[in-house]
């Protein structure tokens, strides 16, 4: 039996669930339609950590994939999202199945954007972030590369859902970042949960931005800045206690801290100008209405490369842990083939590539992978977004690897 988080929003007084409820533990909490009658139980319920069947609760989670988009696009609140599983009895049960994983990511991302859109204004989004973040490091488990390649696929191509996108992107970085780096696993968490909302405080102003074509209006800049600190003082108010955490997203602007040797910074001070570089270089790679995104290689050279045109500590682990070309970018080869990269290979600059147009410059009937090491297949440079006309199957193409 696999098991995959629940948000507590789902559990509401006298509205049963099609599927069990368990703690992390596998014990059942609630049985399939299950009613809860009290206040106090539903309390007791939604301050545990929830996790569900898979394959028990399918129906509902696709039933509530196909109406959750349109819910947060109209700003609908997270109760009235959790509803969506009203449809889920049309289901037809002989096509009960395992979602596949981008359905799967889809979903959580849904849940995650719905979930930052209503922070400090209603109770479990906080507990609904955490479970989206649970449910990543699942897939990860799952397959290795899929988040982070699908994160940079939506980056470069959408403006949609630009803050839950670019959150959730920062935090898988930084968590790869301070592995390589070798940085305590408590420190890591501080880090991971201060990137995926250090913006809780202008969630719905930067997804607008994304799409905005003209400059900043002096509301919007004020806005801006001091978003660490309101979104600090929210957390707090929300029930976080993780003093590391506070002080990240208060400072993960604080231009100040790259003038200090790192060495020289507190834990929190530190953990902040990674957050901070790693924010740059991801929102260079992210496309805007206003502009279109810049080459993952560009962007390294210009969030990650010091003065003396060399990067950093910071700069180099992230080199080190994505490669020179991270996984959902494109790629020329140097026999003419053009693909998308799907991981890191050995080396940095030699990257595992599935590629979609071949050396005629027609694009393949299927994805090819190709390992880049020898010169023959080498990279020899970025491959601009919008010349690439291939439709994307990412499902098939997450099955290469």
């Amino acid at each position: 039996m696999a098991y995959i988080p629940l948000s507590p929003e789902h559990l509401r007084l006298r509205d049963p669930l099609p599927f069990g409820v368990y703690d992390a533990n596998g014990m059942l909490l609630l049985p399939a339609r299950g009613v809860i009658q009290d206040q106090s139980k539903l309390a007791l319920l939604q301050a545990k950590h929830l996790f569900v069947d898979e394959d028990e609760s399918y129906r509902w989670r696709s039933s509530f994939k196909s109406t959750v988009g349109s819910l947060i696009r109209t700003n609908a609140s997270l109760q009235h999202i959790a509803v969506a599983n009203l449809r889920r009895d049309r289901e037809d049960p002989a096509r009960q199945r395992q979602d596949s994983l981008t359905d799967t990511w889809h979903m959580l991302m849904q849940s995650l954007a719905g979930a930052l859109r209503t922070a400090g204004t209603q109770s479990g989004w906080l507990e609904t972030v955490q479970a989206s973040l649970a449910q990543a490091r699942a897939l990860e488990q799952r397959s290795a590369h899929a988040p982070l390649y699908l994160l940079v696929q939506h980056a470069l191509h959408s403006c949609e859902q630009y803050s839950s996108q670019h959150a959730m992107l920062c935090a898988l970085i930084c968590e790869r970042v301070g592995t390589v780096l070798g940085w305590p696993a408590e420190e890591i968490d501080s880090l991971v949960g201060a990137a995926l909302t250090m913006n809780v405080a202008m969630t719905v102003l930067q997804d607008n931005l994304a799409k905005q074509r003209l400059p900043l209006s002096p509301d919007q800049r004020e806005r801006i800045v001091g978003h660490g600190l309101r979104g600090s003082t929210l957390l707090a108010g929300a029930g976080v206690t993780d003093a590391r955490w506070l002080k990240i997203v208060r400072l993960h602007h604080d231009t100040s801290l790259l003038e200090r040797p790192l060495k020289t910074l507190d834990a929190a001070s530190r953990l902040a100008r990674l957050l901070y570089t790693v924010d740059r270089f991801t929102a260079k790679i992210s496309r805007r209405s206003s502009r279109l995104p810049m080459s993952p290689l560009a962007a390294a050279r210009s969030a990650c490369v010091g003065a003396d045109g060399q990067p950093d500590e910071l700069g180099a682990a992230i080199l080190k842990a994505l490669g020179m070309y991270p996984p959902g970018s494109y790629v020329q080869l140097a026999n003419g083939e053009v693909g998308v990269v799907m991981k890191r290979g050995q080396r940095a600059n030699e990257p595992l590539v599935a590629v979609l147009v071949g050396t005629s410059g027609l694009a393949l009937s299927a994805p090819v992978l190709r390992d880049t090491s020898s010169a023959a297949r080498a990279v020899v440079g970025v491959a601009a977004v919008d010349s690439i006309k291939v439709r994307l199957q990412h499902e098939q193409l997450l099955a290469l690897l």
